[in-house]
């Protein structure tokens, strides 16, 4: 009995190791965001408001891939979301860019993660979901600046809306950078007149987070919910 129990325990833990691995594996889409692709005096570096958006990016779709390799999320899409944190405040640290809050910026993308693992528990086709999850996250981030890169920007009222529905810009604005005096973005939706409020930290950093936890506790219970049984054969 002891050595049964002795082996059983073993296989968990290798299962754990080997689950982690995955998560790890996942979590190592972040380096590209990192890549040192800005010039400055010192020669390239990496800049933390391109690995935001990057992050951002990949949140929801990595969700739904937890989901396809079978993984929870917790401890293993916790592990992914630590991952990237430690990235962050890693490119932070030596860029001259400032990341104020990146703790706020951290638990946004927790949400966007959750959100996506729970759309991809509700349609249990993981693969497609995180597929689509990828393309409407490149659509949202472009739909503010693509008008405006082929001549022909958005009125400021539709420019500023755009960038509310943008994960990108959830993420960059939790995590303190002020994300429409970034000249790359004005200069992209050929305005600076955005009609809007930025997005609070504070608030929309851990707003996120319950959103995107509860949405996943809806589709978890959804899920164990049992299936409406048909009309009794005569």
């Amino acid at each position: 009995m002891v050595a049964m129990d002795n082996a059983g325990r073993s296989e968990r833990d290798s299962r754990a190791l080997r689950d982690l691995g995955r998560a790890l594996a996942l979590a190592s889409v972040g380096l590209v965001g990192a890549l040192p692709l800005e010039s400055g005096p010192a020669g390239r570096a990496s800049d933390p408001l391109l690995l935001l958006a990057w992050l951002a990016l990949c949140a929801a779709p990595c969700g739904a891939a937890l989901e396809l390799l079978g993984l929870r999320a917790w401890p293993f899409g916790a592990a992914v979301i630590g991952a990237w944190g430690a990235l962050i405040v890693g490119v932070a640290g030596t860029a001259a860019r400032e990341v104020p809050t990146p703790l706020w910026g951290v638990l946004a993308l927790a949400g966007c993660m959750a959100a996506g693992a729970a759309l991809a528990r509700s349609v249990r086709n993981e693969a497609n979901c995180a597929l689509s999850l990828g393309v409407l996250g490149l659509g949202l981030a472009l739909w503010p600046v693509a008008p405006g890169i082929s001549g022909l920007p958005w009125p400021p009222s539709l420019a500023s809306l755009a960038l509310d529905c943008s994960p990108v810009t959830l993420v960059v604005e939790a995590s303190g950078i002020d994300w429409m005096r970034t000249a790359g973005l004005y200069d992209a939706a050929g305005t600076d007149r955005l009609e809007r409020a930025a997005w609070a930290g504070e608030l929309a950093g851990p707003g996120a987070l319950v959103l995107g936890c509860a949405a996943l506790g809806v589709a978890a219970l959804v899920r164990r919910s049992p299936s409406p049984k048909g009309p009794a054969s005569p």
